[in-house]
This record gives structure tokens, sequence and C-alpha cells, in this order.
């Protein structure tokens, strides 16, 4: 949030209001403050490594190890960085087991 200026290679600059309140909601829902197991595995997975996509954690690619590549590569899935496509919850900040699609879908 400090340097939306260069984010990604795109300028998200925000006014200073806005920046205040997009910033207190990601610390209010950090891993952190998480009571999800989920969050604690993959803030734990991390350590001290400088990660800031969960695609990058040791846990998410333990637990998508046996996904086959051409799965992220399907049109209905695009990328690795594309959660909904699987996790039908995951705007809810969930990834439970039975919200999750059979990847026979995307074959």
């Amino acid at each position: 949030m400090g340097d939306l200026e260069n984010h990604f290679g795109d300028d998200a600059s925000v006014d200073d209001e806005t920046n205040k309140e997009i910033l207190a909601f990601l610390v209010k829902n950090s891993a952190e403050t998480s009571t999800m197991q989920a969050s604690w595995n993959f803030l734990n997975s991390i350590g001290n490594k400088d990660i800031i996509a969960l695609s990058q954690t040791d846990y998410w690619k333990r637990k998508h190890k046996d996904i086959p590549k051409e799965i992220f590569e399907n049109p209905k899935v695009k990328s690795i960085s594309n959660c909904k496509a699987c996790h039908t919850d995951i705007e809810k900040g969930l990834i439970e087991n039975e919200n999750i699609k059979d990847i026979s879908d995307f074959k």
C-alpha cells in the first residue's frame, strides 16, 4: 500500500482516504489475524521468504502438486492465480474440500 505507483508495473494509486480504508481492511483480514486453518498453513509456509502470491508458498505447492499442469492452462481456469475456478467459496475466504470442483470438469 506504500508504493502503489509501482504496483506490478501499473500505477494503482488511490487517494489517501481510500488508501487508509484498504490498508485497514487488509490488516484486519490478514492471515495473522485469521482463525482459519488454511490461513495459518499459508502463513507458516512462508517463513522469512518474500512471497506475495499464495501460489508461491510451499503449502500451496504441496496441496496442488498432483494437479496436472494442463488443468491450470485450461480456458476455464486460465492460470494458477484464478483460485475461483476451482474453489467456489474463495470469495468468502474459504477453501473447504466439499466446495472444490473436481478437476475432471476441466479436462
